[in-house]
């Protein structure tokens, strides 16, 4: 077990499935605490009890709520005493098809959750923290590229890379460091629906917008998610960073 994020304690967001799951298995080996958030009670409570440690709790939470996101927040800290990193990961693809086929719903549905939840959860969670946290916001390659069948999900992407840095800038006096990491296509059940939806393979989609060309495991953006927690200065906060299946690089201003 490392030792670099033992005693800390952690706040997942989106954490029972998915690129979540992943990084929340790879905290608790690192002798971190965990608090998953989600919207879905009964998996994230299966979650839990397949954990099976004391390490890890769950909390049901709409992040579009802001009064449940300042609740999330306070039995974070009620359960485990203290909050030192936020991973902004909960989010909803929308619809997959040209911009007839997404309704006002769909469009205010990815906004609210992919930026505005992302936002709520930043504004309560840095006055509890302290210098040295770190806050990791789940963006997306997508962000950053022409996504036509995907447009709304695409700026709101987009729109959390600049989240990211105004939020970077505010906070830089506290000694809290803020990133944005990019993958691209990832094996989740999330990228198994946009699939299904296009008619695309997986591996055709990372063909397409990968540069590596190849689809990134959860495990892999749950490495990267961790090592930023580790080493924050290994990059300069408000970064945004590129992840492929080999490499991770810093992408934008």
């Amino acid at each position: 077990m490392g030792d670099g994020l033992r005693s800390k304690v952690a706040l997942v967001t989106g954490g029972a499935t998915g690129i979540g799951l992943a990084t929340v298995r790879r905290l608790l080996a690192e002798g971190c605490a965990v608090m998953i958030a989600s919207r879905n009670r009964e998996g994230g409570d299966a979650v839990v009890a397949d954990l099976d440690t004391e390490r890890v709790a769950f909390h049901q939470v709409d992040v579009t709520d802001e009064l449940a996101v300042e609740s999330a927040i306070e039995a974070t800290i009620k359960r485990f005493g203290r909050l030192d990193y936020l991973f902004n990961n909960a989010g909803v693809e929308g619809t997959v098809g040209p911009m007839a086929a997404w309704s006002a719903d769909d469009v205010e549905a990815v906004r609210s959750v992919n930026v505005k939840g992302a936002f709520f959860c930043m504004k309560h969670a840095a006055p509890r923290m302290e210098a040295g946290a770190v806050i990791v916001n789940s963006s997306s390659l997508l962000g950053t590229i022409p996504m036509p069948v995907a447009g709304p999900y695409a700026a709101s992407k987009a729109a959390l890379l600049s989240l990211t840095r105004s939020t970077a800038g505010e906070l830089a006096e506290q000694g809290i460091s803020v990133f944005a990491i990019c993958p691209a296509i990832v094996d989740t059940h999330m990228m198994d629906r946009v699939s299904e939806a296009a008619g695309v393979p997986k591996a055709a989609l990372a063909e397409m917008v990968c540069p590596s060309r190849q689809v990134t495991s959860p495990d892999r953006v749950a490495d990267v998610v961790t090592g930023l927690l580790k080493a924050p200065t290994s990059f300069e906060t408000g970064s945004a960073l590129r992840i492929d299946p080999n490499e991770v690089e810093r992408i934008g201003p």
